[in-house]
Formats: C-alpha cells, sequence, structure tokens
C-alpha cells in the first residue's frame, strides 16, 4: 500500500508538473492531456479535474473552466479551491449574484481566505454597494492583506465622496505599483472634480496608457480636453469611448 501511494504521488507529480510547463508554453491541449492522463489511471482524482479547470481559466475558456469545477464540486461539495475559482469567474461573466453563492461559501470554510474577501469586494464595488465593499476590504486587511486593497478602497472611498481618503490609498496604490492604471484613474477623477484639470490630464493620460480599455477614463479625458480647448485630442478620445461602448 505504501509503495502504491509513493507511486501515485510520483506520477501526480510528474503529470501535474509538464502540465503546468506546457500551460507556460501556450500548449493548451497538451497540458489538457496531462490531465487526461491522471483521469485515465484515477477517474476521481480531483487535483487532476481541477487542473483541467484551471487550465481552460488560463486560455480564457470560461464555461468549460466551470464545466470541470461543477465535477470537482460534485466529488466533493467543499473543495475550497473549486468553490472561489467558480465565484471569481462567475463574476468576471458579471453573474455577481451566482458569484457570492460560491464565495460566501469560500468565507464560511475558510474565513482567512483573504483572496475570497477581495473577490466579494470588488463584486460590492460593481454591485455599487460602496459600504459593504470597504467591510470586505477591511476583513483583507485584518488578515495582513493590507497592500491588496488600496486601490479598491480608494473606488469605494471616492464614489462615498471622502475624497482626502481615497487619494490617500490610490497613492498607496501607486507606491506599490507606479503604473497601477487603476490607481491613475482614481487619482484623475479626484483631481478632475476638484478642478485640477492638469493635474487630471496626468495621471488619466497614463492610467489610459496603462490599459486602454477603462471607460470610465476616456468619458472624463473627454471632458478635460474640452475644458482645456483641445478639440483635436477631444476627438481622439471621444473616437476611442464610442469605439469601448460599442464592444
Amino acid at each position: 500500500m505504501v509503495e502504491e501511494n509513493k507511486e501515485k504521488r510520483n506520477f501526480l507529480l510528474d503529470m501535474i508538473t509538464d502540465a503546468h510547463s506546457l500551460i507556460y508554453q501556450g500548449k493548451k491541449d497538451e497540458a489538457l492531456q496531462c490531465f487526461d492522463k491522471i483521469l485515465e489511471k484515477y477517474p476521481r482524482e480531483i487535483s487532476a479535474v481541477y487542473g483541467k479547470g484551471m487550465t481552460y481559466f488560463e486560455f480564457g475558456d470560461l464555461e468549460q473552466a466551470i464545466e470541470q469545477f461543477d465535477i470537482v464540486l460534485e466529488l466533493d461539495s467543499n473543495e475550497i479551491d473549486s468553490l472561489y475559482a467558480k465565484g471569481a469567474i462567475l463574476s468576471k461573466l458579471g453573474k455577481n449574484k451566482e458569484a457570492f453563492t460560491f464565495l460566501d461559501k469560500v468565507v464560511v470554510l475558510e474565513p482567512k481566505l483573504h483572496i475570497a474577501w477581495l473577490a466579494k469586494g470588488y463584486i460590492f464595488l460593481d454591485e455599487t454597494k460602496y459600504n459593504e465593499a470597504l467591510i470586505c476590504f477591511s476583513k483583507v486587511e485584518e488578515l495582513g492583506q493590507k497592500d491588496l486593497v488600496y486601490v479598491g478602497k480608494g473606488h469605494a472611498l471616492r464614489k462615498l465622496g471622502k475624497l482626502e481618503e481615497a487619494k490617500a490609498n490610490y497613492k498607496q496604490g501607486i507606491g506599490i505599483d507606479p503604473y497601477d492604471a487603476e490607481a491613475l484613474f482614481g487619482l484623475g477623477a479626484i483631481e478632475y472634480k476638484n478642478d485640477n484639470l492638469k493635474q487630471a490630464l496626468d495621471y488619466l493620460y497614463r492610467s489610459v496608457i496603462q490599459d486602454e480599455e477603462i471607460v470610465d477614463a476616456w468619458e472624463i479625458l473627454v471632458e478635460v480636453y474640452r475644458l482645456l480647448k483641445k478639440p483635436d485630442k477631444e476627438k481622439i478620445a471621444q473616437d476611442k469611448l464610442n469605439t469601448l461602448k460599442e464592444k
């Protein structure tokens, strides 16, 4: 029995290591084959099914990823990683109510899993429930992961009109990553609200350079260019905004 367990452990380690290497190389099908080889020998091996789900997720095949996580949860309804992964994907798909079902179960089973609280916080932001978002972000801080919540807290505080506190959080985020597009956007939005147009322009321009798909940043940029009487740049920003909204 001991020898069989050792053989299984070594086989799983080899296959999973190979799969991760193939994922890194962008070889989705080959990585999936590694997990399928495991499942041929051990049909109920949760690590292999979960691995397939994460492979699909890595390559943007979200519905197929969910199918694999569902298989895991049929085998073990309390499997934390799959509960979290399914909740995170559902949130990404805009299915926030369904996402909460899984993330809520995660924090009941494992209250110290900070990524679940973080995910809940961002869903509350999306649902415009800013006080609830702050509660979740505070939980992440309590769990020793303060660096992860500066931008989220900044967004929640800004929406609640607490601009100075929001600004302080965004700057903390910039201190960690000077190229954080969301933090740059947040600072730009605050400067725009305070009528500091040139400073707003600087932050917002830097934001869309890092992530050109932040619609809110382009909306404010259009107004800033209009107020600064820069019609050519206003038109460019407006065209980009229109393109994003058509997606």
